[in-house]
């Protein structure tokens, strides 16, 4: 009878503990899956969506800003291999903000040659509109010499409050 008991409350014990760890599990990739202000994030060529506020208050200015990737305006940046070669290799993209009742359609430029910034005080890879700074930190698939169709592209962006 005793260990009768010491297996059923083991059980208990055990099924407490793995539906504790799939609902966390649950719960970190709703985290993981959100797009948040202060967070980079990648969006897709022709791709639409929203951020919202990593600590969302009660604060009705924190609404969420709706960004989609128009379009690739061009890319010229060198095949790595050839940047030794290269002066002002860049590609630039342009995005469309919206919130609430405005919008605001912006060109990104970024640099060649690299493969990714940070959100810093360079301003030529960053710009500030409708109260919030965007930073165009990566520019995928980077160029090898082979054609890339338009809407194979990926932005990595980084979009805060100011």
């Amino acid at each position: 009878m005793f260990m009768k008991t010491k297996i059923v409350l083991l059980s208990a014990i055990i099924v407490f503990i793995l539906t504790a760890l799939v609902g966390c599990a649950k719960e970190e990739s709703k985290l993981i899956n959100a797009n948040h202000l202060d967070m980079p994030f990648y969006l897709k060529a022709n791709e639409v969506i929203s951020l919202i506020p990593l600590n969302p208050g009660n604060n009705s200015s924190d609404s969420s800003l709706s960004i989609r990737f128009k379009k690739v305006i061009h890319d010229r940046r060198c095949p790595k291999a050839s940047c030794y070669l290269c002066y002002g290799s860049e590609a630039q993209i342009q995005i469309l903000l919206t919130e609430q009742n405005k919008q605001s359609s912006i060109y990104l430029t970024i640099p060649g040659c690299h493969d990714e910034f940070a959100c810093d005080d360079n301003l030529y890879y960053r710009k500030d509109t409708l109260g919030y700074r965007i930073c165009f930190l990566r520019l995928d698939p980077y160029p090898t010499g082979v054609v890339i169709d338009s809407l194979n592209y990926t932005a990595k962006l980084n979009i805060s409050k100011l």
